[in-house]
């Protein structure tokens, strides 16, 4: 609380992925593996997102535009649809503020950063594409009260100086905007990670680095979270790389649009601050211990699940952040279906919600599907012969997805002779960004037979559906379909298998390759799997993220 607003609900100082069903485990790998899965189960999981959903349904039209897009942000994360008319009142609150010539914030001095840096959020998780001019305003915004330092801070302070919190959310937004198709130059990505770095002490971060306060977790996971995105975003542009760039490490940016920018800013020591903050977090995540986690453990626990989602990390250390976390959450929320903390419940619940449902892992995993998923299927290359029309911007199916059920959408995409199959298949692959694996998982049977007897162009759907169950069963089936005679779907059910594996560099088989490379190829594949699903355990479902 420094006195400056009574009403800064976005400012942390002032006033999640779909839930994975518990896999059915394989007895020797109980033991190992049930420390380590997040707890409470996802049924009990289910009910805290459910009725914080429902809280915020009831609150979201009635408070500030940017409290309102924080809240609509958890919504659209935790699944609501899109058409619910709660999450609408919600979104129209949020919306007042955009304009596509200008973003004109409701707050200013600084919590106007908070504001705009959410509102890129919410508008690029809405619709990346027909919100694309808002998102652009917005991001205009926040590039503009950049200052020189690369940081981002309240106006009244002026000077060399920094606000950790508010620099983050305006590289969250500007992050946001980036994957939507925004253009943000690389000087804005390198200057705050210059500035994150120079003010990190002893691994971790505090609000203003010129106080002489003690670090805490929600800043630490802040400047930790911060450097990851600036790391990312300036991938693509560092020069003559000793090794490829990794896909996931790669930013949504068309590359006809990259300039010959040189990034000065040495990635060892990038990597070594992200490791000293992620460090930090590990040796002092402790939910709810406040002043060391901060004033809002909610807060802070959204920071330290962007911290997992972008790094990948499922421990810090030995540490299980999301079990942890999870359990502190389960044990406070309210009987309304809110959390309370130092700040408004509407902020509180949002963060909560955003950690549950783990909101960057969702946006990660999107980017894997643009990068890693097939470049066949998202390209544009292969598809069904009348899919032409059929383009996705920025992991977004422009084309008018069909409504409905999963199960009408696979009706129709396995009768090749009926019409609008590219609707259908914009539905399935909208549905699976809106609502994760579980939207295709109960159709797996149905995708099997079509990778089997398809047409090629049926095929390719099948593999690319298969590989997003992220259920390790239909591993055989995508290993059989390596040695597919169309090269289209080989490269389909080649990128699949890395998805399912979390293996970047996978076992081939090479574009174009002959038969022997094929056959080669997937028997690589089988001994990979038969390695961490045994025969016996064949019958057993065993997530591939915990092997």
């Amino acid at each position: 609380m420094d006195g400056r607003s009574p009403t800064k609900s976005l400012d942390p100082r002032s006033d999640a992925k779909i839930m994975a069903v518990r896999p059915r485990l394989a007895p020797p790998l109980v033991l190992a593996l049930l420390a380590a899965w997040p707890v409470p189960e996802a049924t009990g999981q289910a009910a805290l997102v459910a009725r914080g959903i429902d809280f915020l349904k009831n609150r979201g039209p009635a408070v500030s535009s940017g409290e309102a897009a924080l809240a609509a942000l958890a919504m659209l994360k935790a699944g609501v649809p899109k058409d619910d008319e709660a999450l609408g009142r919600t979104i129209q609150k949020a919306l007042s503020r955009s304009r596509a010539d200008a973003y004109i914030p409701e707050r200013s001095g600084g919590t106007d950063i908070y504001e705009t840096g959410v509102a890129c959020m919410m508008l690029a998780n809405l619709d990346p594409v027909t919100m694309k001019p808002l998102i652009q305003s917005a991001a205009s915004y926040l590039i503009s009260k950049q200052k020189s330092n690369g940081a981002w801070d309240y106006d009244n302070r002026g000077g060399d100086t920094g606000d950790c919190s508010i620099s983050q959310y305006a590289l969250l937004g500007l992050w946001e905007a980036e994957n939507a198709g925004v253009k943000v130059p690389p000087s804005v990505w390198e200057r705050a990670a210059r500035w994150y770095m120079s003010v990190q002490r002893g691994g971790g971060w505090t609000y203003h680095p010129d106080a002489g306060t003690a670090p805490t977790v929600s800043m630490t996971a802040a400047g930790t979270g911060s450097l990851l995105i600036c790391k990312m975003q300036l991938a693509v542009y560092r020069q003559k790389q000793e090794k490829p760039i990794s896909p996931l490490l790669t930013p949504l940016v068309p590359e006809t649009d990259l300039a010959d920018y040189r990034v000065g800013l040495s990635e060892a020591d990038l990597d070594r601050a992200i490791g000293q903050g992620i460090a930090w977090i590990a040796r002092n995540y402790r939910p709810g211990q406040a002043p060391l986690f901060g004033p809002s453990s909610y807060y802070g626990l959204y920071g330290c699940e962007r911290v997992g989602g972008l790094s990948g990390l499922e421990l810090f250390g030995s540490l299980d952040w999301f079990r942890v976390g999870g359990q502190y959450i389960a044990s406070t929320q309210g009987g309304d279906g809110s959390w309370h903390a130092q700040y408004d419940p509407v902020a509180n619940t949002s963060w909560s919600l955003l950690f549950l449902t783990r909101a960057t892992q969702k946006t990660m995993d999107r980017i894997r599907v643009e990068r890693l998923a097939s470049g066949t299927l998202l390209g544009g290359r292969g598809l069904p012969e009348n899919l032409e029309s059929l383009t996705v911007a920025q992991g977004r199916v422009v084309v008018r997805p069909m409504n409905g059920a999963v199960d009408e959408m696979l009706a129709v995409l396995e009768d090749a002779r009926l019409e609008g199959t590219e609707e259908a298949l914009a539905g399935l692959i909208d549905r699976y960004f809106s609502s994760g694996p579980l939207a295709l998982r109960p159709y797996t049977d149905r995708f099997r037979v079509l990778l089997e007897d398809g047409i090629p162009s049926q095929r390719l759907t099948a593999a690319w559906a298969l590989a997003r169950t992220d259920d390790l069963d239909v591993v055989p089936d995508l290993i059989a379909a390596l040695e597919d005679p169309s090269d289209e779907v080989v490269a389909t059910a080649r990128y699949g298998l890395k998805l399912l594996s979390r293996r970047l560099d996978g076992f081939g088989p090479p574009p174009g390759a002959d038969a022997l490379q094929k056959r080669e190829a997937a028997r690589r594949w089988r001994e990979w799997y038969e390695s961490v699903r045994p025969a016996s355990l064949s019958d057993q479902a065993v997530s591939p993220r915990n092997n």
